[in-house]
């Protein structure tokens, strides 16, 4: 046992009882999601995919979320981000099943994408970064980089403005222009055309999906040939 757990045990979020952030009883509660969906008109899309009705130049090419946001997993997500416990990323991270992980890697084998991936977290904004001491988006990434053995890149995509949080904001139109133009993408495009590099953007939760679209824009205005979003619920 570590010392951190006896000094600060672990009890579960959905029941209360000790050892563990997400307990065997309520691991078997948590939902996985129906289907994926389509990060442009949110529909059932096979695997994910973008629509090709709905494709553009600057789109993701696809969407993989593993859980809905709701039950132990909401806790979870609002406990990493709210209360800074981001050791409960990696039990999360360890529940989602390998075959939600199939799903994309086949696509990315498909194309001959998957030698060049790079997981690129959603940044926060320095002063928020500063604030918070932390982007869960991050650590996110980085569990997910051990269980896919891909690499993390978390200064390629830059966030320029400070914006009101999404989660503030209900109207979807308003999100939508909330996170219009708030990143950028280090001088590195020579090096996404060059290497065919694949972009894996991960953050916790996709709502309207204005967060990923903006990035996703950004990349591949760029020159990433291949933009897909990948979080924990939606």
């Amino acid at each position: 046992m570590h010392l951190l757990d006896l000094l600060f045990p672990k009890r579960c979020l959905g029941c209360g009882k000790w050892g563990r952030y997400i307990c065997l009883s309520c691991f078997h509660s948590i939902k996985l999601l129906p289907y994926l969906k389509c990060p442009v008109c949110e529909r059932p899309a096979v695997d994910g995919m973008t629509h090709p009705r709905c494709r553009t130049k600057y789109t993701l090419d696809g969407l993989t979320s593993f859980f809905r946001y709701d039950g132990v997993i909401k806790k979870a997500i609002k406990t990493i981000k709210y209360r800074y416990v981001t050791d409960i990323v990696t039990e999360v991270i360890d529940v989602i099943p390998n075959s939600s992980f199939s799903i994309f890697q086949n696509i990315l084998n498909s194309k001959f994408l998957i030698m060049n991936c790079i997981l690129v977290p959603i940044p926060l904004h320095p002063s928020r970064y500063r604030s918070r001491g932390f982007n869960q988006a991050e650590v996110i990434a980085s569990a997910l980089s051990k269980r896919l053995d891909i690499p993390v890149n978390t200064t390629l995509l830059i966030r320029t403005e400070k914006t009101t949080p999404q989660v503030e904001m209900k109207d979807r139109d308003k999100r939508l222009m909330n996170m219009k133009g708030v990143f950028t993408v280090k001088n590195n495009s020579s090096m996404l055309r060059c290497n065919n590099v694949t972009i894996l953007l991960i953050d916790d939760v996709f709502t309207t999906g204005a967060t990923l679209r903006s990035a996703a824009s950004v990349f591949k205005h760029a020159g990433a040939p291949f933009v897909w979003g990948i979080t924990i619920a939606q």
